[in-house]
């Protein structure tokens, strides 16, 4: 008791409430902390010192055409009598600056230009020069999108960038991102674009122990891929929505060990009272000196979309945002269920009956369903592929979204990963699983298929990077397990666990004795209005008020 009070009272105050255990770790804690390390090394979550090394000669290239960029197109607008170093740079953010990047991922960064320099310059000087750069390969523009990007493969580097143009004269190389001044006077393009970086930035500062948090965060992303549940523009979590989740875990038990905080992230999150958001810091959503930004705060009682979010996550920086508003009502239920099986796991990984491989291990996406659409995608180039794939990629949530209109689908959820033809390479499969409700033996889908494939015919046409010629075929069929042979590999089909059908419940844990000592009430007072009920109660007592139910039935 003397030890936890120590403590208690030498721990600081991270986020919106007290934490719910200050308590060092065990000795088995300390042990399972050594092998999961291995385990994530075994899964290849670490990157060699030559792939970093290669990062860092990427990067450092990259930021110098940006800056010799920004220059040469000042010297091409500015007096020479009035000419001055512009500055301009390049800045990395999401997992590579967050330090939990696996071997092979992507690097997202940013380009920060001074006030002369304009997106459009962005899309096409800029963009000419990348062309011309012997190491790029697979550039691709997508300017007219909520958040405008190139895309491409520096050296064989995964580089995503996006723009954003600053009222400044010119960009210092210490440039202070987490400056709300740096968002006066800029277009909604280039806040949402500057929102990334100033997220990583922010969240860095609001956890109380960094090395843990990678080493949290590293495998919580491992076990999401491995498990379909990755990827934001499908309808899940992305990687900085995941990243939010480990952080306010590691306020909420800022002495853990990582060990101990995986456990807690499926404990608390399986069961967490949603629409009540998740915050890791205060929302300020009347800021005077930002007022024409206001209105971009995550803010139910305002703003009559954020009513709709089902899971909402927000991000730490001003403003803040809701980081998963793509989620819908099947992904919601299978990050759910994803959690509440991964809970289970983790209390059998401490108690010594099973193995992080258990959690970590890729589990097979076609074991989980009978019945499935295949979208199916071929383009005859490369050029074609990577225009109209990427726009096609981001718009298969929305047949889920009309799947769940049908009264006989329960669940409708997309794999994330594309496969190939196996009969033609050039085409493109994703696959969406469907559960359909109880005793259903005729269903007909053409009507939700054939209302999608208009929407995108229709959306496409919008699309600056579509090319009016673009010759790309799309075909939406369904098909059943047993079909899926004469589609994909026998390899595709046959790797990675098998995943059993079993019914899963959450736990009791010690935890619950103690919850309701702790308070988190996080959620913000809104109308009762339409789908989304008034939450008035605190997220833990909820939590405990479950955790009872599940008590009094067992």
């Amino acid at each position: 008791m003397q030890s936890v009070n120590n403590a208690t009272s030498s721990t600081p105050i991270f986020g919106v409430s007290q934490p719910i255990s200050t308590a060092f770790p065990k000795a088995n804690d300390v042990a399972l902390t050594s092998s999961l390390q291995s385990s994530l090394e075994e899964f290849k979550s670490f990157e060699s010192k030559q792939e970093t090394l290669l990062r860092i000669k990427v990067l450092k290239n990259l930021d110098g055409l940006v800056k010799d960029w920004v220059q040469k197109t000042t010297i091409s607008r500015i007096p020479k009598d009035q000419m001055f170093n512009a500055g301009g740079k390049l800045i990395p953010f999401g997992s590579y600056r967050l330090g939990v990047h696996s071997s092979g991922a992507d690097i997202d960064s940013i380009v920060v230009a001074p006030r002369h320099i304009t997106r459009s310059d962005f899309f096409n000087s800029f963009k000419d020069i990348l062309a011309k750069n012997p190491e790029v390969t697979e550039l691709c523009a997508v300017e007219k999108a909520f958040v405008p990007i190139m895309t491409l493969k520096y050296s064989g580097v995964d580089i995503d960038i996006l723009f954003a143009r600053l009222a400044l004269k010119s960009v210092p190389e210490d440039l202070n991102i987490l400056d709300d001044s740096l968002l006066k006077n800029l277009d909604e393009e280039s806040v949402r674009s500057l929102n990334g970086c100033r997220v990583a930035e922010q969240l860095l500062k609001l956890v109380p122990h960094q090395k843990n948090f990678c080493i949290t965060l590293r495998a919580i992303k491992l076990w999401a891929k491995n498990h379909g549940i990755y990827s934001n523009s499908m309808g899940f979590f992305g990687g900085i929505t995941w990243a939010i989740l480990v952080a306010r875990i590691c306020q909420l038990y800022p002495n853990a060990a990582p060990s101990r905080l995986i456990q807690k992230v499926f404990f608390i999150f399986s069961t967490w009272n949603w629409p009540a958001p998740v915050l890791l810091d205060y929302i300020n959503c009347d800021r005077t000196d930002l007022a024409q930004l206001n209105q971009l705060v995550w803010d139910p009682r305002r703003n009559h979309a954020d009513r709709y979010h089902l899971m909402p996550i927000i991000t730490p920086a001003f403003p803040q945002q809701n980081s998963t508003h793509n989620v819908s009502r099947s992904s919601m239920k299978v990050i759910q269920d994803e959690m509440k099986k991964a809970l289970i796991i983790c209390d059998k990984i401490h108690e010594g009956t099973l193995e992080w491989r258990d959690l970590l291990e890729e589990i097979n996406f076609f074991s989980k369903y009978h019945h499935f659409i295949a979208l199916k995608l071929k383009a005859e180039s490369v050029k074609e592929e990577l225009a109209f794939g990427g726009f096609f990629e981001s718009r298969i949530r929305q047949l889920v979204q009309i799947l769940e209109k049908n009264q006989v689908i329960q669940v409708a959820q997309i794999n994330p990963r594309k496969f190939k033809d196996v009969k033609d390479p050039k085409k493109s499969i994703w696959f969406i699983g469907l559960e359909f409700v109880a005793n259903v033996k005729n269903v007909d889908l053409t009507s939700d298929i054939q209302q999608f494939k208009m929407n995108i015919d229709r959306q496409s046409m919008s699309v600056k990077e579509i090319a009016a010629g673009c010759q790309v075929e799309t075909d939406f069929t369904y098909e059943k397990r047993s079909n899926l042979i004469n589609i994909i590999s026998k390899k595709d089909l046959s790797c990675q666990r098998i995943m059993k059908k079993t019914e899963v419940s959450v736990p009791v844990t010690k935890d619950s004795r103690n919850l309701k000592r702790h308070i988190l009430d996080e959620a913000p007072t809104v109308q009762k209005k339409h789908k989304l009920d008034v939450l008035e109660k605190s997220t833990v007592d909820s939590l405990l008020s479950t955790l009872k139910k599940n008590t009094s039935h067992a």
